[in-house]
């Protein structure tokens, strides 16, 4: 089974932060002229309930991805609540938040005009629920950035390398490198919780900050690693001048090879599909696979200038490698997020792509056809592949939870936080979401993901246990010293809608003389878990497991 650490994800928020997080929730809640006001949500019955939920909510490994800071849902206060109150969630990463966005026209006479409603309205949507933020930053600025060129482009060609090019991000030029340095500087001065220049009505630090998006891909950043470094370098000074407890976070790295869902390296059948399919690889994504690992390697070494690693993938084999990774740069003591997750159920695409479209788990053999099904609401057989759909997703969630925790990622960034199911979404857009757009509720996943939340509310620690071949079971430590144990089987076979799925009969260690099993929500419409007792004889519970996880806890009856 390998050798599966013990995962600690014990902490505290920081002094400057903490002292500032006191600081923002009396500031507010205490106005000068005595009257007392409630900033926080409607769950909270009160303000130490408030303090407390966030307090324990730094240490949570449990987010959410995919929330584009410009854009209005990001900062709907409805929305948002609903958000958090179906999902329990802890934290959010803020992506795509833009300097050109915020600081549209260069400064004047030496004065900046930052336009911070966006991110104001978001941090006070998302706060009110206790929810502490991470942010992913772009740089493209239309005054600010340097002339870029395509040297770095290694598969786009065309129209769409035009297109790239025009919107990834780059270095600022020389004389506007300044410029760029106080706009740090005063991004994580608003937001660090300190009381000054704080944004009005900020109730606890933000001190988490992306340095780009998957910077790997030329998408996304037109210039060499080198020039990525120097990026680095300057927002890092800047932001750790402006709060010295800010922590910054690589961008998101890529490898290029495939590497084990649960283990480092792959089961059988799953080696077996990865092989048949690597050679449908086209041959321009080659240099673009070698480039990624070859630009994320050289990343990871710019050890000074970032305090976080984002394997991006929740993979076991990914997040075990990413801290290999480290430690052969010379940074072992960095701790690794999975701060983009896709939520969805497998289905791979016609483009064949090592860790992109291609990973180590076996998809359908008609997940083309169930593609486009899924972006078609009026298909025959939407309502059919959509509900055999969003059961397999929501068990995907429980799944992609128990690898990054057990593999030692100290954060989970789930997504994407919204799915569209019409023919113009790209790709994941289409199905990988935990709320519907289209249909205006959220998904069996969205549901439980929530479930998984809680149940793992305050989460100490997690181990894989020895079991038979393909019985997955990891015994969690959570609050006040519970066990909770998460269950599954997994025949590494990707089944059809119209085929049975695997399951097998298992028993499980348990000290208690029932269990209470509760199963993961699967059916769209439905918003709570079914739950049972069972006996337990002789320390061992008897059970059927199925593809679909479940929860177990020791009970009296």
């Amino acid at each position: 089974m390998g050798n599966h650490p013990q995962l600690n994800v014990r902490g505290a928020i920081p002094g400057i932060a903490a002292a500032g997080y006191m600081l923002g929730v009396l500031c507010v809640l205490w106005p000068a002229d005595g009257r007392a006001e409630e900033p926080f949500g409607a769950q909270f019955p009160d303000r130490q309930a408030f303090d407390r939920f966030v307090q324990e909510g730094w240490d949570s490994p449990f987010g959410l991805d995919y929330v584009f800071v410009h854009s209005p849902g990001a900062r709907n206060r409805e929305v948002v609540d609903a958000a958090c109150k179906t999902m329990a969630l802890r934290w959010v990463n803020f992506a795509d938040l833009q300097w050109g966005q915020i600081e549209k026209r260069p400064p004047k006479n030496g004065q900046h005009a930052y336009n911070w409603s966006d991110v104001d309205e978001a941090v006070r949507a998302w706060q009110r629920n206790g929810v502490h933020v991470m942010a992913s930053l772009r740089f493209l600025s239309p005054w600010a950035t340097a002339p870029k060129n395509d040297k770095q482009f290694v598969y786009l060609k065309g129209l769409f390398k035009q297109i790239a090019l025009a919107s990834a991000d780059y270095l600022p030029k020389p004389e506007n490198m300044q410029d760029f340095r106080e706009y740090v500087r005063a991004l994580v001065e608003r937001y660090d919780g300190d009381g000054k220049d704080d944004m009005p009505g900020l109730l606890f630090p933000v001190l988490h900050y992306q340095v780009g998006n998957e910077f790997y891909n030329e998408v996304f950043w037109a210039g060499t690693v080198e020039e990525y470094g120097q990026l680095l370098h300057e927002l890092a000074a800047a932001a750790r001048a402006a709060c010295p407890e800010v922590k910054v976070i690589l961008s998101g790295i890529g490898f290029e090879d495939i590497y084990g869902y649960y283990e480092v390296g792959m089961d059988p059948r799953t080696r077996a599909y990865v092989d048949e399919k690597l050679p449908k690889v086209p041959p321009n994504m080659r240099p673009f696979l070698k480039r990624s690992y070859a630009f994320s390697r050289a990343m990871a070494g710019f050890c000074r200038d970032y305090d976080i690693l984002d394997a991006r993938w929740p993979n076991y084999g990914i997040v075990a490698k990413s801290k290999e990774l480290l430690r052969e740069v010379g940074c072992p003591e960095k701790p690794v997020w999975s701060a983009e997750i896709y939520s969805g159920f497998p289905l791979i695409e016609p483009l064949v792509l090592p860790n992109w479209t291609l990973q180590a788990w076996p998809t359908p053999s008609r997940s083309v056809e169930y593609m486009g099904i899924l972006k078609n609401p009026n298909h025959a057989k939407f309502d059919e592949i959509n509900a055999w759909y969003r059961g397999l997703q929501a068990a995907q969630v429980v799944k992609i939870c128990m690898v990054a925790l057990d593999a030692g990622s100290q954060k989970l960034m789930m997504g994407w936080a919204v799915d569209a199911q019409n023919f113009l979404a790209v790709s994941t857009f289409s199905h990988h979401g935990l709320y519907s757009i289209t249909f205006n509720r959220f998904w069996p996943a969205g549901y439980t993901y929530g479930l998984t939340i809680r149940k793992l509310e305050g989460l100490s620690r997690i181990q894989r246990l020895p079991m038979p071949e393909n019985v997955y079971v990891y015994q969690c430590t959570v609050k006040d010293g519970r066990e909770v144990l998460v269950a599954f089987y997994d025949d590494h076979i990707a089944q059809n809608h119209d085929e049975p799925t695997g399951e097998t009969a298992a028993e499980l260690p348990l000290r208690a003389p029932w269990a209470r099993i509760t199963h993961i929500v699967t059916r769209i419409g439905q918003t709570e878990p079914e739950v049972v007792l069972s006996q337990v004889r002789d320390g061992k519970l008897s059970l059927r497991l199925t593809e679909y996880p479940v929860f177990i806890e020791p009970a009296e009856r």
